[in-house]
């Protein structure tokens, strides 16, 4: 190899190396740069941390009476986000011990006004670089947002003489494991720790009484949690997208607000034994949720509040529940039977919609209300026994039960609505109530397996494809009540063999009402030319006097 080449390349080296190592060194010798300051007053910070050195320290230790124009300078120092490149002495501070220092009362010109014992808001709030902090072991309050996107700390003292920490003081600290909390607070302020990443464990004392809104939104490591018996409330989107939750203690909660746990996908058990108020969407989404155990004053299960819990089992509602709000249970696949409270009142819309494993329901005789597609899509229901005096089956309220096979309706029921049975392929067995009036558009559409139909004297009115497509249905016996059969309503009912009516005067009907349903039709004797008289009739083949 050229030796000319060589010694230049030596010689190179031997420039840039020294270079380079000059360059690191202030660096290096501000990661260990620390300093400790004692005030004998307030109001002496700046006198006590030249100018010069004030963006050259890493590790910061304060003690003495602080007032607010301290603490504004040491915000400024402790905040800073960036280093001056054109200063390779500067560096962030990632360690701050305030135990020895005290905050008095003061509202200095300049300054962050301030009251005895309290950390003002947002002081410390962006300090990214910010690893270690202890606080002063006098203080009696945390203001808001005092730590706020203090992304990379890990470690904080609280003293034991806190009584209240304010709302978001925490927030996005992204890099906080655990917290214990001081003996002394009794409120959880909302926003607390939402969006702390990191948190997997809380210790929370005995004496808080109410977890505040969003308090730990998006702790998505925190895996289990144990309220003490003294916390009666979790607020609105406490937990929510707690992902990694898997285990919670809250057994004397009474109130839980809207979405506190939603998307807390790997919760298993939720056991609630004072419950009297549940938040819209509570529970949502928790797809490995199994078992769920209520008891207390609790009157309404409310809206979506187990919505695509799609593991869930086991359900136990306290004697005191009224009403099942809408999509209350929607999608919770695995939900095998459910005990209805001897006080429901009323099951509102959708809600238990796709409970596909769902077999059996018995409703009780306190049921007033019934509403659309209440059970619909419950693919596995085979037996529907309504015990009530209800005096309407509302739209879609079973459409597409596969597999259903019984329903036995009370007396009162009055109106079938729109498409209530459509779908239910298996059905062959159903009651007729004595004072049903109204059977409205594809109520028992593509129902299969209905055989025979014989209505009791008061049906009025039977709606468009009431009965479409009912192939194996035989006969049907028609009231003299009867006044209106909607179009297609027999259609397609290629087994139908006799339809009897039992009025003299003609039904009114469409030109498809009978479509391809190859049925005698009797009428009563001594009607037909009633019948031939009507122009929609004279067109319908296959009509006789019934003898």
């Amino acid at each position: 190899m050229n030796k000319d080449f060589i010694s230049k390349v030596m010689g190179l080296a031997k420039g840039v190396l020294p270079f380079y190592l000059f360059a690191l060194l202030p660096l290096s010798v501000c990661a260990q740069k620390s300093l400790t300051v004692k005030l004998d007053a307030a109001g002496q910070l700046a006198t006590k941390i030249a100018e010069d050195q004030r963006f050259q320290i890493a590790d910061l230790t304060i003690s003495g009476p602080m007032d607010g124009a301290d603490l504004k300078l040491l915000q400024q120092i402790v905040t800073r986000t960036k280093t001056n490149k054109n200063n390779p002495g500067e560096c962030l501070v990632t360690a701050l011990d305030l135990s020895g220092a005290t905050i008095v009362d003061s509202n200095v010109k300049g300054g962050l006004k301030t009251q005895a014992g309290e950390l003002p808001a947002g002081i410390f709030a962006g300090a990214k670089s910010l690893t270690k902090l202890v606080l002063p072991s006098s203080l009696t309050a945390i203001g808001k947002e005092a730590f706020q996107t203090c992304e990379s700390l890990t470690a904080i003292t609280i003293p034991a003489s806190v009584k209240q920490i304010a709302n978001e003081a925490f927030e996005d600290c992204k890099s906080i494991t655990a917290m214990e909390l001081p003996k002394g607070i009794t409120a959880i302020a909302p926003q607390l720790f939402n969006g702390c990443k990191a948190l997997k464990s809380v210790t929370i004392p005995n004496g808080v009484t109410i977890i505040g809104g969003s308090a730990f939104k998006g702790c998505s490591s925190l895996t289990n949690i144990t309220l003490p018996a003294t916390v009666n409330e979790i607020e609105t989107s406490v937990f929510y997208n707690c992902t990694n939750l898997k285990s919670i203690e809250m057994a004397s909660v009474s109130k839980i607000g809207a979405n506190a746990f939603t998307d807390c996908k790997n919760l298993e058990r939720v056991t609630l034994n004072r419950i009297s108020s549940l938040g819209m969407i509570a529970f949502n989404n928790c797809t490995n949720l199994k078992t769920v155990t209520m008891q207390g004053t609790l009157t309404d299960i409310n809206t979506a509040a187990f919505q695509g819990c799609s593991s869930l089992k086991s359900v136990t509602m306290p004697a005191t529940v009224k009403t099942i709000s809408s999509r209350a249970f929607e999608n919770c696949k695995s939900l095998t039977d459910i005990n209805f409270p001897a006080s429901l009142n009323k099951i509102n819309d959708y809600a238990f919609q796709d409970c596909v494993s769902l077999k059996a329901i018995d409703l009780p005789s306190s049921l007033k209300d019934l509403e659309d597609h209440a059970f619909e899509g419950c693919s596995s229901l085979e037996s529907v026994t309504i015990n009530s005096a209800l005096t309407e089956i509302e739209t879609y309220a079973f459409r597409n039960c596969s597999n259903l096979q019984k329903v036995v309706l009370p007396n009162t029921v009055k109106r079938i609505g729109r498409n209530a049975f459509c779908g239910c392929t298996l059905l062959f067995d159903i009651n007729w109530p004595s004072q049903l009036k109204t059977i409205e558009d594809a109520a028992f559409e593509k129902c299969s397996s209905l055989k025979t139909i014989e209505f009791a004297n008061g049906l009025k009115s039977i709606g468009g494809d009431a009965f479409k497509g009912c192939i194996q249905l035989t006969s049907v016996d028609l009231p003299a009540t009867i006044k209106d059969l909607g179009g297609s309503a027999f259609q397609e009912c290629t087994s139908l063999a006799t339809i009897t009516i039992n009025t003299a005067t003609p039904p009114s009907i469409s030109g498809d009402t009978f479509k391809k349903t190859p049925a005698t039709i009797l009428i009563p004797k001594g009607s037909k030319a009633v019948y031939a008289a009507d122009k929609k009739w004279s067109k319908v083949s296959g009509v006789k006097e019934n003898n």
